[in-house]
């Protein structure tokens, strides 16, 4: 957008926290007035936070927000020369569609103003509901378009989903009514594609306007924004990108350096539990230590969120525990610089043995399970978070025990296949340039060691093997048969599928968990816990 000025304001809100994420966007209108800024934009419902889920039915969650929202404009009356697009919602002003049969009350809208003065209103015209998105469910959809001048330029607002629509007839429309640049608030969640996905969309849409596309930034539950908001010159060239950070950026900011993709992933894993933890009030950190692969993962993305200084590692040996699983943790949590403690196990173990009768699996479960109060008893005496370090092939498959090693109140990586665990420990310890993760942790074959020589590969395929299909099934939702038509054997895809679907009743206990992919479970991924399909 050469011929304006335009500031980039990417935001971290919390949900109803109306004051601080008000004075974030008071402290962001100075800073662009006084740096020149013609035209400041703000991402999607940047004053309530995003997403609102069924707070949007509240009629005093929108009032708040709207007496707030009174309250920034008049305080933009010393600002003549900025012209403001802040996200925000804001009680419904047409009849919802007779098709929508929701609670829904308010509009997702864009509260165009200048100098104390409201230009206009833009409410969201496309309503998602795929994916973790509930607009559809949430917000009434708008009707009109809003057209506005900055020095001169016509310019008009879309919502995130509003460009998206491949059939919409409304770029065609707003360049026929002499409008050059266009502005995008947006809340989009982090996965790994939408980065280019994006910009697609937006090039799309565009189609010949320059367009400001400002994303939110930070964690909200499950959720990572990312920021990466940019700004596109009318032929669709990337003039500013903008990074994760928060903050003010205009053309005269620095152009943000890509990262590979496994970095940026180990960063949003990083401040999902930072903003989770930040969010809801918490400060420390509790998590099992064993010396393999995950819990060494997770303690390191746990001490970049919150300190080394807030973080506990728990070492709980049982009979089975090998020497090394000690060792590797106890290395760790030096590497690190966090506390560490040792609680054996075995005694509790043998009191459960000489209460009741235990099966071999119930042997197996019943240990996971004691360490799990142990750590909750850590938890509930210290104000600790509990964070459940169980990855995405073992969640889908069920590769875990209920009340055991999956409980916590976070999983830093359920959304992470176990493939890209270790290419995550690998690019953290690049970061240090030295083995902070022990190498051995990374190289060494997975256990659980709940029984003698025990390994994962004992109950599982190859764990290669095993995230190239459960990509197909669960990103892909493919059928068996399909994916048996890839390339991969038969016997074992059934297998896999049968465990996936066997373990829904497991996922729908687990704690929630940074999204990362496409299809995440939770409120992504949304399946019946009983069904009586044949291969699906």
């Amino acid at each position: 957008m050469p011929e304006i000025k335009v500031g980039l304001a990417q935001t971290n809100p919390v949900v109803g926290d109306y004051q601080n994420n008000a004075l974030e966007i008071l402290r962001l209108m100075r800073e662009a007035n006084d740096s020149g800024v013609q035209l400041l934009v703000f991402g999607e419902l940047a004053l309530n936070g995003y997403p609102l889920g069924d707070l949007s039915y509240r009629a005093d969650v929108i009032a708040s927000g709207e007496a707030k929202l009174a309250e920034i404009v008049e305080a933009s009356k010393g600002f003549h020369n900025l012209t403001v697009v802040l996200g925000h919602a804001t009680v419904a002003t047409v009849e919802k569609p007779a098709l929508q049969s929701s609670d829904a009350i308010a509009h997702n809208s864009a509260t165009v103003f200048r100098a104390g003065e409201i230009i206009g209103r833009y409410d969201k015209q496309r309503l998602p509901n795929y994916d973790v998105f509930d607009d559809w469910r949430n917000f009434i959809p708008g009707t009109q378009e809003l057209i506005f001048e900055v020095a001169g330029e016509k310019c008009a607002v879309a919502i995130c989903e509003d460009i998206w629509d491949e059939s919409s007839s409304r770029p065609a429309a707003l360049r026929a009514a002499g409008v050059s640049h266009l502005v995008v608030p947006n809340g989009s969640p982090y996965t790994r594609a939408k980065n280019k996905l994006r910009r697609d969309a937006a090039r799309r849409f565009a189609d010949g306007m320059a367009l400001a596309y400002v994303n939110l930034t930070g964690g909200q539950d499950e959720l990572v924004f990312d920021g990466d908001s940019f700004l596109l010159d009318s032929n669709g060239n990337e003039i500013l990108t903008a990074d994760m950070e928060p903050g003010l950026y205009t053309q005269d900011s620095p152009y943000a350096d890509s990262k590979d993709e496994i970095q940026k992933l180990l960063d949003v894993l990083i401040l999902g539990l930072r903003d989770y933890v930040q969010k809801t009030g918490q400060r420390k950190i509790v998590l099992g230590l064993s010396g393999g692969i995950d819990s060494a993962l997770c303690a390191a993305i746990a001490k970049e969120a919150v300190g080394a200084q807030n973080v506990t590692g728990v070492l709980l040996p049982s009979r089975y525990s090998s020497d090394h699983s000690l060792s590797d943790a106890e290395l760790l949590a030096k590497n690190l610089g966090i506390e560490h403690r040792t609680v054996p196990i075995d005694p509790a173990h043998q009191a459960f043995e000489a209460s009741l009768p235990l099966s071999s699996l119930a042997q197996e479960n019943i240990q996971a399970r004691i360490r799990a109060v142990i750590l909750m008893g850590i938890s509930n005496s210290e104000g600790h978070l509990l964070i459940s370090t169980g990855n995405k092939s073992e969640v889908a498959v069920g590769y875990s025990t209920m009340y055991g090693d999956a409980a916590g109140g976070f999983a830093p990586i359920k959304d992470v296949y176990k493939t890209d665990v270790w290419r995550l420990a690998t690019a953290y310890n690049d970061r240090y340039d030295s083995f902070v993760i022990p190498e051995n942790s990374i190289v060494k074959p997975p256990s659980a060691e709940l029984r003698p020589g025990q390994l994962d590969q004992d109950s599982l395929p190859d764990y290669g093997l095993l995230d190239d299909v459960l990509g197909l099934l669960i990103e892909g939702k493919k059928t068996v048969t399909e994916v048996v038509a890839a390339g991969f054997d038969a016997e074992t895809v059934t297998r896999i599928d049968g465990m996936v679907r066997a373990s829904e009743w497991k996922r729908s206990q687990g704690a929630i968990g940074t999204k990362t992919t496409e299809v995440a479970f939770g409120r992504g991924r949304r399946v019946p816990l009983t069904t009586r399909f044949g291969k699906l």
